[in-house]
């Protein structure tokens, strides 16, 4: 039996493929030849683009890259007895590769030894169950290789061994049994418990907030993912612009290792200021003032205004995010308020206090309290109002992107019971529901179908449902709800003809949008939105209907949005077409 013994230069291979997935579009005066379907598209997109020979120096010098690259790929691929030969001619100048693949080589069975002490059987186990992934018998590719050793040292590291490294890999390759045996050899160290958290700078944040946030009992075995844990928390936070997490080299005496957390402050005061503009809803300015990590436990302190031409506001809130786990953001707001955005003026004063959850929590549940005090101008129903309400959110978020999704479903639910004292006191329970589900066609990514529907209800538990105050009541219309439609203004025509407060008691909304992606900034939307306010079931089978179509440009974040929308029922003297810009898709 003759052997061919090498160490293979696996990195090489796997530097190779690299440059044949980067020059995928690439085009090569250099002609293939004995290959064919796959094989050769492959080996041609490792060629890179270059000019045609214009000599014959120029068209050697092309086949003999050519087929240096053509045999860095074959072998990568297992085709290691392949020859490969450059050739050129000189009239007119071309330049060639010609390839005899030969037999394709297999995988043997792999072996792995563990240098210094060995691990416990279970993280044993997991290793060699990724190393197993090299199934005898299948093609000899060298990334696969890679991969196999790759996921050995990660099933250490995430059983508890995080200085796991690969040693020294041994793969041989026989050319009378065309097959490739591979031999690894893995160091897994020491396995680590864990111990207290450190903060660097020293005082950046509590040492009760880090405590509690990293949630780890004192010698708990070592995982990559509560590290990871642990540096998302703080970075979602925006206190700090960098943050990583490293173990300490050294036990301590206890046999624990502690975690340093490293942190680079972000700006500690930052002033934002944005704009919104719409034909039915004006043109707004909102600006914000915020000052990071204000009692050193990641919070922010916003002031925001809000000046538009039928709104403005005046708020300030202490935001202090992972308060109550993580994702849990607890916030305490007041705020002074005036708007005649629909067919009543409200001005207004309020404080809350709220657990937020964060998007990124597929399952979510919020919660919280808040009292306002409010002034009414209308023709009918109270002026003035004393709310104290709370409100549960539960959600259930399985979309790809919370701005512009492509993929999934969004289901939540809210409940907000409250009583309201004042010209009249009411008891009562308002509860919304809404559902949405976004679908990217596969063979198809440049299209999206997006869909939603919206409901509420309330319903005075004691006292009069004309006493309600009209802000809890139900409008659609606007950009967020029936677009081509004055904001607030839909509602049941009958309120005012029997002079009870407008708004009504119920509420349902549809749209569907139709979004294409022309390139990779630029995108455009064709929608329809229906909606009505009701008191009555009667009245839910009438719903008033927009149409429109937009432009969509792609900020990186988040798409800009400009729509053009029409109503297909409009109300007398109301105008026949609506615009509307902002950021973010409109649902």
């Amino acid at each position: 039996m003759r052997y061919s013994p090498i160490l293979l230069a696996l990195p090489a291979a796997a530097l190779a493929w690299a440059l044949a997935a980067s020059a995928l579009d690439a085009a090569s005066p250099v002609t293939i030849e004995g290959v064919s379907g796959e094989v050769r598209a492959d080996i041609a997109r490792v060629l890179p683009e270059r000019d045609a020979p214009q000599s014959l120096f120029d068209a050697e010098r092309l086949a003999e890259e050519a087929a240096e690259r053509a045999r860095k790929w074959l072998r990568a691929e297992g085709w290691y007895a392949a020859e490969v030969t450059p050739e050129a001619d000189e009239a007119p100048p071309a330049a060639r590769v010609r390839i005899a693949p030969g037999p394709r080589f297999t995988l043997a069975a792999p072996t792995l030894a563990f240098g210094g002490a060995s691990p416990d059987e279970a993280a044993a186990a997991a290793a060699r169950a990724a190393i197993a992934r090299l199934e005898t018998g299948a093609p000899a590719r060298a990334a696969d290789v890679l991969a196999a050793e790759a996921a050995a040292v990660a099933a250490l590291r995430e059983a508890g061994y995080p200085d796991a490294a690969a040693g020294a890999r041994r793969v041989v390759v026989d050319h009378d049994t065309r097959q490739m045996s591979a031999a690894f050899a893995i160091d897994a160290g020491a396995q680590v418990r864990l111990g207290a958290v450190q903060v660097s700078p020293p005082g950046a944040l509590r040492a009760q907030y880090i405590a509690r946030l990293a949630g780890w009992e004192r010698g708990a075995t070592f995982k990559p993912e509560t590290l990871a844990l642990l540096r998302r928390d703080l970075a979602s936070t925006g206190a700090f612009s960098l943050v990583t997490t490293t173990l300490a080299p050294e036990a301590g005496a206890d046999g624990t290792r502690d975690v340093i957390v490293t942190l680079e402050s972000a700006k500690p005061r930052v002033l934002e200021v944005g704009a919104g503009w719409s034909t039915t809803e004006g043109f707004g300015v909102e600006a914000e003032w915020t000052r990071r990590n204000v009692t050193r436990q990641a919070d922010s302190l916003t002031v925001g205004a809000v000046l538009g031409e039928e709104a403005q506001s005046l708020t300030a809130e202490l935001a202090r995010p992972n308060a109550l786990g993580p994702g849990r953001t607890r916030r305490i707001a007041a705020a002074i308020s005036h708007d005649n955005t629909g067919p009543f003026e409200r001005t207004g004063f309020t404080v809350s206090t709220t657990v937020d959850a964060a998007r990124r929590l597929r399952f979510a549940l919020s919660y919280g309290l808040a009292a306002s005090a409010d002034v009414y101008s209308q023709s009918e129903g109270v002026e003035n109002a004393y709310v104290f309400s709370g409100f549960a959110d539960v959600r259930r978020d399985e979309t790809d992107s919370p701005l512009d999704a492509r993929n999934g479903y969004l289901l939540q639910a809210r409940l907000e019971p409250a009583v309201s004292t004042g010209d009249a006191t009411v008891a009562f329970a308002r509860a919304t529901a809404q559902a949405r589900a976004y679908i990217t066609p596969e063979g198809a990514d440049r299209y999206t179908f997006a869909a939603r529907v919206r409901t509420g209800y309330i319903a005075p538990l004691s006292g009069e449902a004309n006493d309600l105050p009209p802000d809890r009541l139900f409008y659609a219309g606007g950009g967020g709800s029936v677009r081509g439609y004055d904001f607030n203004s839909i509602f049941p025509e009958t309120q005012f003809k029997i002079a009870t407060p407008p708004g009504g008691r119920a509420l349902l909304e549809t749209s569907g949008e139709v979004r294409a992606r022309f390139t990779d900034r630029i995108g455009g939307v064709a929608f329809v939105d229906g909606g009505n306010a009701f008191n009555d079931l009667e009245e839910a089978t009438s719903l008033r209907w927009g149409v429109g179509a937009g432009v969509r440009y792609d900020l990186g974040f988040a798409p800009l949005r400009f729509d053009v929308a029409a109503p297909l029922d409009p109300d007398p003297g109301a105008p026949r077409v609506a615009f509307y810009v902002s950021i973010g898709q409109a649902f």
